[in-house]
């Protein structure tokens, strides 16, 4: 009787470990904190499928806009931690959305477990394709000589694309009024016909408009010039140490158990080793980056105290 109960013991004890060894036994969730049709949304699109061919399971790219980016953050911070919900992190989750939002639904520095990142990408300045503007000192000419009547789109407030318009303003002097929309998907129609006078946001979502003739670049948002983008100038040599990026990662909720993120972590690097993924992302202008999780620690740390500043000096009120 002793002896089966041990054994017993023993097989009850291992069951976790047994459940978790077989991990993923059903299709994974991914969670974009923002509408479909947006750089981050595109990119995800193209990494779930290399997850799933890594893990043996579906992963199903499921948007959640809302509160730039914080809602979906929520749904991710707050999924069961057992590994099938997974968050796209942008630079709203962790990096903005707590310098513009004082009450997160979520703790932005505990809420997540790091699994690896996909890229840490330029924005590209963009005007309709019959903007009277062929340069970055002709907007910002015009909008000197015509304060508060220029308008600029962004995905949101709090979006590194707003971020990036807002030290763009700041670095040139210039008063233009912000018009925030809910995604890229829904901004885009306005940037092209010209409701608004241009846009700085994601290459992965403007490129394919500016090489079908819908939009003209301006300038690309990286200090220096973008190997995937040659033609394109940097904004930095119209207004020296313009930089503005924003590095897309991907995380699972904290408390998910250690085996299962050190599978997650290992599908994510065969999914990032793809040559086939890497093509895609080069394609849409997009150099993947690969960071441990420790330097994208340190990235956000930097990257909030930079923000930081720009929404200070800009005004940007805080919710």
């Amino acid at each position: 009787m002793k002896l089966l109960s041990v054994v017993g013991l023993a097989t009850v004890f291992a069951m976790p470990t047994m459940a978790f060894a077989q991990f993923p036994d059903r299709p994974l969730k991914l969670i974009v904190p923002f509408a479909a049709g947006g750089g981050s949304d595109t990119v995800a699109r193209i990494y779930a499928p290399e997850l799933a061919k890594a893990l043996g399971q579906n992963v199903v790219v499921e948007n959640i806009a809302g509160a730039g980016g914080s809602v979906g953050a929520a749904a991710g911070a707050t999924a069961t931690p057992d590994g099938y919900t997974l968050l796209m992190g942008t630079p709203a989750t962790q990096i903005t959305g707590p310098l513009l939002q004082t009450q997160l639904p979520y703790d932005p520095d505990n809420a997540f477990e790091i699994l690896g990142t996909i890229f840490d990408s330029p924005n590209l300045l963009v005007v309709p394709a019959d903007s009277p503007f062929q340069s970055i000192a002709d907007l910002v000419a015009a909008a000197k000589a015509n304060p508060g009547d220029m308008a600029y789109a962004s995905p949101g407030v709090g979006s590194s694309a707003h971020m990036a318009s807002e030290l763009f303003k700041l670095m040139t002097d210039i008063d233009v009024e912000h018009i925030p929309y809910k995604g890229t998907g829904e901004s885009l129609p306005d940037v092209i016909a010209g409701r608004v006078d241009y846009s700085i946001d994601s290459m992965t979502s403007m490129l394919a408009y500016v090489r079908t003739g819908e939009l003209r670049a301006l300038g690309v948002s990286s200090l220096n010039v973008d190997p995937l983008v040659p033609d394109i100038a940097p904004i930095a040599d119209d207004v020296p140490g313009f930089s503005a990026t924003a590095v897309n990662y991907f995380v699972a909720p904290a408390g998910t158990p250690a085996d299962v993120l050190e599978r997650l972590r290992a599908a994510h690097d065969e999914a990032v080793g793809s040559p086939e993924l890497e093509k895609r992302l080069n394609d849409l202008g997009i150099t993947l980056v690969r960071m441990s999780p420790e330097m994208l620690q340190d990235k956000i740390s930097t990257d909030r105290a930079k923000w930081g500043d720009v929404i200070e000096k800009a005004g940007i009120p805080v919710q």
